[in-house]
């Protein structure tokens, strides 16, 4: 058990009403939901963090689970009369909260009791005693050996916080079955429960856990009773198929009472389940009105054509009746809230809604319709859209009756070519400059005034300036040929080189490879806007000199440092073409047809071929000549390691190679030492890291590519003397 402590703001009064339903999951599962309805406007404590629902044995009313349930989120109730034709006053505020949780209950034969227990209720309440020190208990059942489990009825909608007084009440407080049994409705007893004692008994606000059945019952002052407990004439009363609430109360008050849905199976009463509630009972205002949202309020509703949607903004309205003017039949009505209507014949038709017909307060609004088709206009201009050309005439088209009015407005105030026009067909339109000018028609035909906007656009011709004579070049010899053309709308190309290429680019780059002399033509053309097409022919615009052909030959390409030399032979000599050859190691020749050069040290060279021809057209050819190095090797008999300075390591020396590597063995064929690069030198000691080796004779093996690529293996002995 907890024990929960109050203070004296918790004993206040504050509670409105509850209840207790349950749905089952499935394997004897049930989903419990209690609700609990406070005063908003109360000081009283507030909803509950933790609510205390008791599980009893119906029969012997032992606690049989005691579920500590955390509060839902806080929700406020409307303020509704239940009838549409009433307002409720505004300061009332009802809020309430959610206690949900499940639990197993297997079948027991005499069945379960839920209940919550809570006090304090509102002081002000009229028709029972001392009601700021009663409490509250929200109970239901689960029937005995419920095998089938059961579903409890579920309230259909929240409690109405008001109750006017002096007029018909008929205000549905119902419930629906999810099994489908049948339901029985009637006013029934309030059931006591807390009070205002401390800590957390039984007689405190908050019982934790509450008492088990059976429930002390709460009297009524008189001359309120259980089945009429708010005087009137008649009192209140319920219907007991339709639970429906019925009445004309002439008091006023905060009121309780309690409201029982039993629930029948095969003529079998299985489960009730209660909502105790305090209502508010006052005068309400009596305010409703039709309203139909007309074509003033609406002007996309204005001359659409023969269908309508008709809209509606009516207050406290819950049923409609409309009547759609048509004298020529009887079925052109609808009760729905925002119906659809298509009309036989054009014309102006009064259509009626009747909000909440029938009633005391029904109310009836009328407003003319005007059907007729849409205009739809727009206009369509001849004349071309060059600013050289011009001389436009605007043509209206759509749907209008004779005698109907137009309006013309061209361009905009500050133009040149302002001006406003009534005729159906101006004057024919020029404009000075090019651009974008707006032209508005107005037409009114009937009742239906519409407006069309759109543009002309004014061009400027299209111009292709470039001058493609007197291109000359050197084999291969490449241009960007700009047209330097200009339009206001998208241009396309059409070129052709002369050499049998073409090209769609706006500004192509074209590659000439041999010489020659070269016709260029070029079209431009636009799609839209001043629609032209340009053309441009250069014949003979683009030369291109030959560039200079000599071959020459390098002989051999690869030689060594010991026959360092080589022949350069350059054939195929025009007149008047000179030329040069640079061997890549500074020295150059000139107009040498045939030469014997010798180099000096080893490497790579690419000696060069440069020459230019009468046009002034250069041309390099060039030849890579490498200069090897020649492979030899030098390798000490013996060394002394014993840390005097002299004569410490010992390596093979090598020349001319690529690639090397050196692995020495003792005599046991044991590798001592190895390495691939050439500089690193054995120590005498076990891979230049661990103990020294013993003196004795040592085997070296050298493994080397030299640069002509061929492997090249050594070996000899070496001699370690300490």
């Amino acid at each position: 058990m907890v024990a929960i402590g109050f203070s004296q703001q918790a004993e206040a009064a504050h509670l409105v009403g509850g209840q207790i339903t349950y749905v089952c999951t499935g394997s004897n599962n049930y989903s419990i939901a209690l609700t609990v309805y406070r005063d908003c406007n109360s000081q009283g404590a507030q909803l509950d963090a933790v609510a205390s629902i008791g599980v009893f044995n119906t029969v012997t009313g032992a606690l049989i689970s005691n579920l500590q349930v955390p509060r839902g989120p806080k929700q406020n109730i409307q303020p509704n009369t239940g009838n549409p034709c009433l307002t409720a006053p505004p300061n009332l505020c009802t809020e309430f909260a959610q206690y949900i949780t499940s639990i197993n209950l297997p079948p027991i034969a005499g069945g379960y009791t839920i209940s919550f227990q809570r006090c304090c209720r509102n002081n002000t309440i009229t028709n029972i005693y001392a009601p700021g020190s009663k409490g509250s208990t929200f109970t239901t059942n689960i029937p005995p050996n419920d095998s089938t489990c059961n579903n409890s009825p579920q309230w259909d909608n929240d409690p109405p916080i008001v109750l006017c007084n002096m007029e018909n009440l008929n205000i549905p407080i119902t419930a629906t079955d999810l099994d489908g049994d049948s339901l029985s409705y009637r006013l029934c007893n309030l059931y006591l429960g807390g009070g205002q004692g401390g800590g957390s008994n039984l007689t405190s606000p908050a019982p934790n856990p509450p008492a088990g059945p059976p429930y002390g019952l709460i009297a009524y002052k008189p001359p309120s009773t259980t089945v009429n407990p708010i005087p009137g004439i008649p009192g209140l009363s319920m219907d007991p198929n339709t639970g429906y609430v019925n009445g004309f109360l002439n008091v006023t008050g905060q009121y309780v009472l309690a409201i029982c849905v039993q629930e029948w199976r095969n003529g079998v009463l299985l489960n009730t389940i209660r909502r105790d509630y305090q209502f508010n009972v006052t005068p309400c205002d009596p305010t409703l009105w039709a309203d139909i949202v007309s074509e003033e309020d609406d002007t996309t509703q204005l001359c659409i054509g023969s269908t309508i949607n008709f809209q509606q903004t009516s207050f406290n309205v819950t049923s409609f009746h409309w009547d759609f003017g048509d004298t020529t039949i009887t079925t052109d009505t609808s009760n729905l809230s925002s119906p659809t209507y298509t009309f036989n014949d054009t014309g102006t038709y009064h259509v009626m809604l009747i909000g909440n017909p029938g009633w005391s307060c029904a109310d009836t609004d009328i407003v003319s319709f005007h059907i007729y088709p849409p205009i739809n206009p727009t206009w369509f201009e001849s004349g071309g859209n060059c600013l050289d050309e011009q001389g436009f005439l605007l043509t209206p088209q759509g749907n209008w009756y004779p005698n109907s009015t137009f309006g013309w407005t061209i361009g905009t105030p500050g133009d040149a070519n302002y001006y406003t026009d009534s005729n159906m067909y101006p004057p024919p339109v020029t404009f000075v400059n090019p651009g974008t000018y707006p032209i508005k028609l107005y037409v009114k035909s009937k009742t239906c005034e519409e407006v069309y906007i759109d543009s002309l656009y004014i061009f400027n011709r299209p111009e292709m300036l470039g001058d493609f004579a007197g291109i000359v070049g050197c084999q291969p010899y490449t241009h960007v040929f700009d047209p330097q053309a200009s339009a206001d709308t998208d241009m396309h190309f059409l070129w052709d080189f002369g050499d049998g290429d073409t090209s769609h680019a706006a500004m192509p780059t074209h590659t000439y490879t041999q010489p020659g002399l070269y016709d260029i033509k070029v079209w431009m053309w636009t799609l839209d806007g001043c629609v032209d097409t340009l053309y441009q022919s250069f014949p003979g615009g683009v030369l291109v000199h030959p560039r200079p052909v000599m071959p020459f030959t390098v002989s051999p390409t690869t030689i060594s440092i010991y026959q360092p030399d080589v022949e350069v032979t350059t054939t195929g000599i025009d007149p008047g073409e000179q030329f040069w050859i640079h061997m890549g190691d500074s020295s150059i020749y000139n107009q040498s047809s045939y030469l014997i050069h010798a180099y000096k040290d080893t490497g790579n060279f690419y000696v060069l071929r440069i020459a230019v021809n009468q046009f002034g057209c250069w041309d390099t050819l060039s030849q890579l000549v490498r200069v090897d190095p020649v492979f030899n090797i030098w390798s000490p008999t013996a060394f002394t390691p014993n840390g005097d300075g002299n004569n410490e390591q010992f390596r093979p020396v090598v020349t001319g190679f690529t690639n090397y590597r050196l692995v020495i063995t003792n005599r046991w064929g044991q590798v001592v030492f190895q390495s691939n690069d050439a500089l690193e030198a054995w120590n005498g000691t076990e891979q230049n890291q661990g103990k020294e080796c013993p003196e004795g004779a040592y085997t070296w093996h050298l493994f080397v590519i030299d640069y002509g690529d061929s492997p090249v293996e050594n070996n000899g002995v070496v001699l370690l003397m300490r």
